[in-house]
């Protein structure tokens, strides 16, 4: 390696510059936010047919759709939920594709919805295909009505319009969304009376004024001088206008008009089907998400003023209060990284001055900001943000990128205290390290990029630690062949040699801390070692096969809860509830959950999911009136670690008959639950029985709170068995008297007025009064004539309340029974599986034919992210060892440094039990990183030993000294790795802990196996038995000729 920066100050101060500006402009343009930006791989599609039932929705619309959709190979998996009126596929993409094969993805799902949709039965609306945007809102503001009497609705729906078009004018603004929405149409409630004498029934006077609103192109006429289009005047533009529409012609050219037989009024739809509520008190609440890679703070910023002025104008009563800020927890979690950053680096510094001395580690000191700068420089190259994993990865790397810094830096050192010029020392130092640096750099790299490149939800949010981590790794080499060196040279001191004095006496700020009793000491034991290699083989290996045997007794979790300053609530009520007993119970729960201390806030939405406060929160359910989801707000995370399982408890006690959980945010990919299995089958029956029997073993099982099953096979239905006969002597056929009862009890759309950009739906309904007991039910009447009343409903047959199926769910075109089980505040689910499983088998449960079970929740994201990892990183690990057998020609080296790695992985597993702490993916990414990192000491000891001459031919006091000699180097490396993760193993941050202990565990491990098992395997090597066998044959000695 060229000595060009050593031989040129120019150019080392210019290159300097470069990197510090570079990376401090860097810090200031890079985009920022609180978590990564996932790929929108979920999804869903929505069918609505009023009056169909589930088993018809199956029928009709879920299997088709189905269908269409499984034909596509981009489709991973097909979740289809079918209830009464609605059909609902939730939809996950192959987890192999790119962000570009995804969005084309979408675009073919799409089109086959589209095809599927020309068998659905007339009155099926158009597939609704949403994707889920994975992330969570950048603001949330709450709409509030505090004043006395009812909300009033209509004005709070055009403020939040207006709200969010101010926020979706705002620059970077992807996307608003408004929740608990009063949904505002044009109602037509008919006059049951009026249309009876007039001899007309509900779908007739619908039919009716759906064919008058004339917004259909009429075609267009192709003349000589051009083409013109062609429209057909009378579309719907005002109450008036619809009222004039003739529902009936008579015979002498008269007509009845639509309003003489109802009433045309302006209102919001009732009853209503979605709400919200802050504190209590009605609200509408408005979400804005931010465009990915940008700056959540600086739109935050204009955000808040856009909020701000909006409030100025606020009719009394009415306040806009914002709920949710991303960019507060944004800046918390970014200056609590940066201080573990800046806290890293101070403690690796002193351990450097404690180790190395002033100089030394001011030249190993000073490549951390310019690696770190280099970082930074390559994050805003490649468009990466800030966010936690790639400052996280940062603060992982802080030790280990100088690591090449602190090996080139001592030995520049020791060449210089062998009596070699500056120049010389610079020269040799980096011929002799330049191979080995270069591979352990590129195992340290092939170590972390299956994080880096590993697909799928998991990949994509923790992948920016592996690559932040590669970044450092690769920049830090760069500056330890090139500056380090050059500046180990300048700053070195005149040695005594050179002026002709005596040998300085050792002076600990100037040459490090030495005792010259512990290295006589330690000198013995390595030779002690080598002599007898049994025991070399032991100190490493104990310890290693110990941490394997413990980590049997960790309990395992995929991902632990973070720790936030908020909690989930989840509210689902029986089948046949609507949004006023939702209503009645949040607001119940409200009262007592905000009389506990420490809490600030409580958000509801009902009837469709909450805004997302976190980037994993997805709820898709829909068309759901008994549910309603959202948050609560505390003044610490500490909090909600003290009151959520006494809160779970308390709502358990209060409402028996609701489901109702209080969870606290997670991390990794998201999950129904955290048990969950899945009974495929082709009779519901079955599927409900078996179902019924797993979910009384689970409620027995302890840590459990709610099961519940995604069939609902008793929903209570009222059945007409209608006499046909009778049906058609009144004038009806049976299916032209079930959307007539349809009309008139649920509404159908007839149309719709353009309001400015708003469009509002024509409704034609009939009267409340008529649609809220059975007496009305059996009143009304069908087959009339004009001047002649119809024949009554109750005349055509008796009216029974028979259980119906409400819910049928179906995975990938098979019919499902989902059993979900979920679990007290931060219990694991893990321990909780195997209690259950162990009652399953002792319970004799046995599965007929033509049925099975699927395990999902957290063992299947766990099994499926680790698969996810194994796939990429054993090929990975072979291309290491093939690197390393390249880099030291032998096969035997190979094995040897492999066998290091392994054992270091086992050392990484007692840090993970030493700290208590359970075994998960973070701890299993931490290992499989730590397999490039535990190695290099190996590398480095071998390295030097091979260079050896003496130590090759089985000099034992030669090889004791070359391990010596290699000994300060690693037990700094040792010591500022473990230091970089000084402030997480403190923090106690339960997301990073696993990982930090464990990698912090390896490192320490692996200096004993690079100091004393890698030299005791290396002297058996040497040994000329061992040798011979090997087939070596030693050179013969060159005689002097005489």
């Amino acid at each position: 390696m060229s000595t060009l920066f050593f031989r040129n100050a120019r150019l080392t101060i210019l290159t300097i510059l470069v990197i510090l500006l570079g990376g401090l402009g860097a810090l200031f343009t890079l985009a920022r936010q609180e978590d990564p930006t996932l790929v929108e791989r979920f999804g869903t599609i929505v069918v609505f047919l009023p009056g169909a039932d589930a088993e018809r929705m199956e029928a009709l619309v879920a299997q088709p759709l189905e269908a269409a959709l499984m034909e596509l190979p981009e489709v991973k998996q097909v979740d289809t939920i079918s209830r009464n009126g609605v059909v609902q596929l939730v939809l996950d993409i192959q987890e192999d594709l790119t962000e570009t094969e995804v969005d084309n993805a979408w675009s073919l799902i799409r089109q086959k919805a589209e095809q599927a949709r020309r068998s659905f039965p007339a009155g099926a609306s158009e597939p609704e295909v949403t994707r889920q945007y994975v992330g969570a809102a950048t603001m949330i503001v709450s709409l509030t009505w505090t004043g006395e009497g009812e909300a009033p609705l209509p004005i709070m729906r055009r403020l939040a319009l207006d709200l969010q078009d101010r926020f979706q004018r705002l620059n970077a603004t992807e996307l608003t969304q408004t929740y608990g929405m009063p949904v505002e149409e044009v109602r037509v409630v008919m006059d049951a009376q009026a249309l009876s004498a007039a001899g007309l029934s509900f779908s007739q006077a619908a039919g009716a004024v759906l064919a008058a609103d004339s917004k259909n192109p009429a075609g267009r006429l192709r003349t000589e001088g051009g083409t013109i289009g062609v429209e057909v005047q009378g579309e719907f533009t005002n109450i008036s206008r619809i009222g004039e529409v003739p529902v009936l012609q008579r015979q002498d050219g008269s007509s009845l008009r639509l309003a003489d037989v109802a009433r045309i009024e302006k209102g919001l739809q009732q009853p209503s089907t979605r709400a919200a509520y802050e504190n209590g008190h009605r609200s509408v609440l408005v979400a804005a998400y931010i465009s990915p890679e940008q700056r959540v703070d600086i739109w935050s910023e204009s955000a808040r003023r856009v909020v701000s002025d909006f409030s100025v104008n606020m009719p009394p009563g009415l306040t806009a209060e914002i709920v949710f800020d991303q960019s507060v927890y944004t800046h918390d979690r970014l200056s609590g990284l940066a201080q573990n950053l800046l806290m890293s680096a101070l403690i690796v510094f002193a351990v450097l001055f404690f180790l190395m001395g002033w100089r030394s580690a001011i030249v190993v000191g000073f490549a951390m900001p310019l690696t770190v700068g280099l970082v930074l420089i390559l994050f805003n190259v490649f468009g990466h943000p800030l966010h936690q994993m790639s400052v996280t990865g940062l603060v992982i790397s802080l030790g280990l990128l100088i690591d090449n810094a602190i090996v080139m830096a001592d030995d520049v050192d020791q060449w210089r205290a062998r009596g070699y010029g500056r120049l010389e020392a610079v020269q040799r130092s980096l011929k002799q390290l330049f191979a080995p640096l270069a591979a352990s750099t590129l195992t340290t790299v092939l170590a972390f990029a299956p994080i880096a490149m590993l697909p799928g939800a998991a990949g994509e949010f923790i992948g920016m630690v592996g690559l932040s981590v590669i970044y450092a790794i690769t920049a830090s080499f760069f500056v330890s062949v090139t500056i380090v060196p050059a500046m180990a040279g300048w700053f070195d001191r005149t040695r005594g040699w050179e002026k002709g004095e005596a040998r300085r006496p050792r002076r600990w700020w100037r040459d490090g801390v030495s005792f010259d009793f512990l290295s006589d000491g330690y000198r013995g034991t390595i030779e002690a070692a080598l002599r007898f290699p049994p025991l070399g083989i032991f100190i490493g290996v104990a310890p290693a096969v110990l941490g394997l045997v413990l980590t049997s007794t960790l309990p395992q979790q995929f991902f632990p809860p973070t720790e936030r300053d908020q909690f989930q609530v989840v509210l689902n009520l029986p089948y046949e509830a609507d949004i006023a007993d939702a209503e009645a119970i949040t607001r119940r729960a409200t009262e007592f959950i905000l009389a506990r201390e420490g809490v600030k806030s409580v958000t509801w939405v009902l009837g469709e999911p909450s805004p997302r406060v976190y980037y994993n929160a997805i709820n898709n359910t829909q068309g759901v009136e008994g549910f309603a989801s959202g948050w609560v707000q505390l003044d610490s995370a500490a909090r909600t670690h003290e009151i959520i399982s006494d809160i779970q408890q308390q709502v358990r006690q209060e409402f028996p008959s609701a489901r109702f959980l209080t969870l606290p945010f997670e991390q990794g990919p998201p999950a129904d639950a955290p048990i969950e299995l899945i009974l495929r089958g082709p009779d519901i029956e079955t599927l409900n029985r078996l179902g019924n029997e797993l979910r009384t073993l689970l409620s027995e099982t302890p840590g459990v709170t709610y099961t519940v099953g995604s069939l609902q096979l008793g929903a209570p239905t009222l059945r007409l068995n209608a006499d046909e006969a009778a049906a058609a002597m009144a004038g009806s056929r049976l299916a032209d008297l079930a959307t007539s009862l349809n009309t008139e009890l649920e509404g159908i759309r007839a149309g719709s007025i353009l309001e400015g950009t708003e469009e509002l739906p024509v409704r034609i309904i009939g009267s409340d009064s008529r649609r809220q007991s059975l007496s009305d039910l059996q009143s009304k009447t069908i087959g009339a004539m004009p001047g002649m009343t119809g024949t009554p409903i109750s005349a055509l047959g008796a009216m029974e309340l028979t259980p119906k199926t409400g819910t049928i769910s179906r995975r990938d075109g098979l019919r499902i029974n989902q059993v979900l089980a979920y679990l007290d505040p931060y219990t694991l689910p893990a321990p909780t599986m195997a209690v259950f499983q162990e009652r399953l088998e002792a319970s004799g449960f046995v599965l007929p034919p033509e049925y099975d079970m699927l395990i999902g929740g957290e063992a299947e994201n766990s099994g499926e992210a680790i698969g996810n990892l194994a796939s990429v990183g054993i090929p990975l690990m072979l291309v290491m060892a093939g690197a390393i057998t390249l880099v030291f020609n032998s096969f035997r080296m190979m094995l040897l440094i492999v066998s290091a790695g392994v054992l270091s992985v086992f050392y990484a597993f007692f840090g993970v039990w030493l700290f208590n702490l359970p075994f998960g993916f973070n701890a299993i990414v931490g290992s499989l990183g730590l397999f490039g990192i535990a190695i290099n000491s190996s590398i480095v000891v071998l390295s030097l030993l091979q260079a050896n001459e003496d130590a090759l031919a089985d000099d034992v006091i030669a090889q004791r000294e070359v391990v010596v000699d290699a000994t300060r180097h690693i037990i700094a490396t040792t010591l500022t790795t473990m230091a970089g993760f000084v402030p997480i193993l403190m923090t106690g941050d339960t997301f990073w802990l696993p990982l930090a202990a464990g990698i912090a565990g390896g490192v320490g491990g692996s200096a004993l196996i690079g100091l004393y098992f890698t030299p005791a395997v290396f002297r058996i090597m040497t040994m000329k038995p061992v040798r011979r066998m090997f087939g070596y044959r030693p050179p013969p000695r060159q005689h002097p000729a005489g």
